[in-house]
């Protein structure tokens, strides 16, 4: 597997009918393989921001290798569209949340290990985090430009909404890392 046959899968999947569910079934398909999938973006360090972590950008898709280092949890915060996530080592747990009028409510938690795959509607904000001793590294599908899209990340203690800002997303995931556990609304 190469990170351009990657694209090519996804790209393909972007333009059906219903693009979250063909992406899903791509990552599905490749679930048995994740050992050649990560060596196919071993390139891609994974960490030290987004720039680190993408290998493909477009208006529809964006694809992403992300390292979640041991102890760290992100804040809540959306994609500003649908997104998918194939674990290909280590653990991740997700709490997800539905958004309503800016505000979350929880809808559910999801333990990833290899191979597993979640998929989040554009109405879902999470909060991941790695568990265990090793970092949690997944492939991350988005339909659209997530670095362009409009989205929100919300204060871990307080849950006041924000519009995403990176300086202060990475306050809040300090933060956020430092907590017991995910916010519950």
């Amino acid at each position: 597997m190469k990170a351009h046959e990657l694209v090519a899968r996804f790209a393909a999947a972007v333009e059906h009918a219903d693009p979250m569910n063909a992406a899903r079934a791509v990552l599905e398909s490749l679930c048995d393989d994740v050992a050649a999938i990560e060596g196919a973006l071993d390139y891609i360090p994974g960490t030290g921001g987004n720039a680190n972590q993408v290998f493909y950008r477009s208006p529809e898709l964006t694809l992403l290798k992300v390292r979640f280092p041991n102890g760290r949890r992100t804040p809540p915060h959306d994609h500003g569209t649908w997104a998918s996530i194939l674990l290909l080592s280590g653990g991740e747990k997700n709490t997800l949340y539905r958004t309503e009028n800016g505000a979350l409510r929880k809808a559910g938690e999801s333990t990833l290990t290899p191979g597993a795959v979640l998929t989040m509607r554009a109405d879902t904000a999470h909060v991941a985090e790695c568990l265990g001793d090793t970092p949690a590294i997944g492939l991350h599908v988005y339909g659209g430009d997530i670095f362009t899209l409009p989205r929100r990340m919300w204060h871990p203690q307080t849950l006041e909404a924000h519009a995403l800002d990176w300086g202060v997303y990475e306050n809040f995931a300090r933060m956020a890392s430092a907590a017991a556990d995910a916010p519950a609304p």
